[in-house]
């Protein structure tokens, strides 16, 4: 099949599944593809599939605004000082906010083109294994939207037909456990019928059997904490994490030297697959050879500050800076800190390291595009000679980067958060840490080149909170900047004393000047957050007006 013929089903496809909470359905589609022609082969199969991954790596999901959604919290936070664009990330949102509406409206998006999909898979074109399997990759990335949308807005529309016209917008909300339930029924057909990530026929960076065990385990722990406080749900979220831990493929990179966890994430900036511990991510490049163009912003809004030249040189925004917490939260001896905080900027040709939490370029470097070629070169000492600039190392797989956009993976499940959420939902489900939890989070320290907890501090394995709080702040260690500690903060009911810590820290840092602008920017999400409101958004003020049967949340 030609590309262009390829490119007019795809955007038939995006046309058609544009959902009724915005005005694509006002508009008529500009092709003669019918719906029903869609899935009766497997190129029409996988292009739809395309079409639905799509949604999530849009810049305005994982592309890029998913950063700043899980912003604002004692990770980091927007460092504009001279605005408040980022404002789900400093709690300044209200119902018209943009950012709120196009969340509500890509995942939804997604939803109903998987609902599309479902419905339109012709049954009698694929041998039943196959079909299936197509199935269960649609079940499983509405499963994980709904995920997403549930976590994010609370009670939301249930929708799992196809939309075709405004009327199917009418749909009232349903309550969290009735959500939830979908999530797991799709979740659950997702890891009996997707094929294992080692199987000859999986592509990398699609849906695959374990991840949906270990989405499922995930979804079990959202329901155990807040709102819902589902507490038996622990002992659900444990053994799905046991599924992928005893099935025995999957498992931390562990390198010479510690460099297990930097050549991870330098598989996520290549776009190589490390399929072992990457169960799985948001994969641009396997849209991109499809013919959709979906590049995001991660390593550029979330990265290094670059500030000299323009296209063909690896540039940053870096509007994130990393908080004094996480900083804090490392030792000197964990080969995480090196990776992901290394601390340092490119300025008018001039590689400089950066060590102030006050900085607004202490940024992380989770997702760097660049290196110094000589590391020596960050001493502000070593200036470069007049004239000439600091050699550096791009790292993405690229001869000329782009100033605005990157092709970086964005991980949502790797093996080491398997790892934790059982050791978590173990301590809950048996009231102590018991020698498997204990286990897994020692398995995650020892990657990082630490020593056993139960060397390093007795008292964190303890009791049952002492050891909570211990997985609290490994979490932050180990997953930082990959979109899950706002979550997290919220299902431990901890989100308001976090910030009221994280401004507390800020104001006890050494390097913080009361009298600065920029420094006292940093106190905004602190500042501004209110437990009556914000740990769930309001229902984009677009949809309430146009869905008769969906009232807006108190508060907002």
């Amino acid at each position: 099949m030609k590309m262009n013929h390829i490119n007019k089903i795809i955007l038939s496809l995006l046309v058609l599944v544009g959902f009724a909470c915005s005005d694509i359905l006002d508009k008529k589609p500009e092709s003669n593809w019918k719906v029903e022609d869609f899935y009766s082969n497997n190129t029409e199969a996988q292009l739809g599939l395309a079409g639905i991954y799509s949604f999530l790596a849009s810049t305005k999901v994982y592309g890029s605004d998913y950063v700043i959604f899980d912003s604002g919290t004692d990770e980091g936070y927007y460092n504009r000082r001279y605005n408040e664009n980022w404002t789900v990330g400093l709690y300044r949102h209200t119902s018209a906010d943009l950012m709120v509406e196009n969340l509500w409206v890509q995942l939804y998006g997604c939803v109903n083109a998987a609902n599309m999909f479902i419905e339109r898979l012709n049954k009698d074109a694929f041998e039943d294994g196959q079909y299936n399997a197509y199935i269960a990759e649609a079940k499983f990335i509405r499963a994980f939207s709904y995920l997403q949308l549930v976590s994010w807005y609370g009670d939301i529309p249930l929708r799992l037909t196809y939309a075709k016209d405004q009327t199917s917008n009418h749909v009232a909300a349903s309550p969290q456990a009735d959500v939830y339930k979908q999530i797991i029924e799709d979740f659950t057909f997702a890891y009996t019928h997707l094929p294992h990530a080692k199987d000859a026929n999986y592509i990398p960076g699609h849906a695959n059997k374990m991840a949906a065990h270990g989405l499922l385990a995930r979804t079990y722990l959202r329901m155990a904490g807040q709102p819902l406080m589902d507490t038996e749900k622990y002992e659900l979220a444990k053994n799905h994490c046991d599924s992928v831990i005893l099935d025995g493929w999957h498992d931390l990179r562990v390198d010479d030297g510690n460099e297990g966890y930097r050549n991870l994430f330098l598989s996520y900036i290549r776009n190589e697959h490390d399929l072992e511990e990457s169960l799985f991510e948001i994969s641009f490049t396997n849209m991109r050879d499809m013919g959709l163009q979906v590049d995001g912003k991660i390593g550029n809004i979330n990265g290094i500050s670059w500030n000299y030249g323009g296209e063909g040189y690896p540039f940053g925004y870096a509007m994130l800076n990393a908080s004094p917490v996480v900083k804090n939260v490392y030792s000197d001896t964990d080969a995480r800190l090196d990776w992901n905080l290394r601390g340092y900027k490119y300025s008018k040709g001039n590689a400089i390291e950066v060590t102030s939490a006050m900085s607004a370029q202490y940024c992380p470097t989770k997702y760097r595009r660049w290196e110094p070629s000589n590391w020596d070169d960050l001493d502000p000492a070593a200036k470069p000679a007049k004239g000439s600039i600091e050699s550096y190392i791009v790292l993405e797989p690229v001869s000329s980067p782009n100033k605005n956009y990157t092709g970086i993976n964005f991980p949502i499940l790797r093996y080491s958060d398997v790892l934790l959420m059982y050791a978590e939902a173990a301590n809950a489900s048996e009231g102590m840490p018991t020698e498997k939890a204990i286990a897994c989070l020692n398995q995650v320290r020892n990657r990082a080149g630490l020593e056993n907890i139960g060397d390093a501090a007795p008292e964190a394995i303890a009791s049952q909170g002492a050891f909570l709080k211990e997985l609290q702040d490994e979490r932050m260690r180990e997953l930082c900047f990959e979109g899950l500690r706002k979550q997290d903060l919220i299902r431990w009911g901890i989100l308001g004393e976090r910030l009221s810590f994280l401004n507390e820290t800020i104001k006890g840092d050494p390097n913080f000047d009361a009298k600065k602008e920029q420094d006292q920017s940093y106190l905004r999400a602190g500042d501004n957050y209110d437990a009556k409101k914000h740990n769930s958004l309001p229902y984009p003020l677009q949809e309430v007006s146009i869905n008769n049967k969906l009232d807006q949340k108190d508060n907002w």
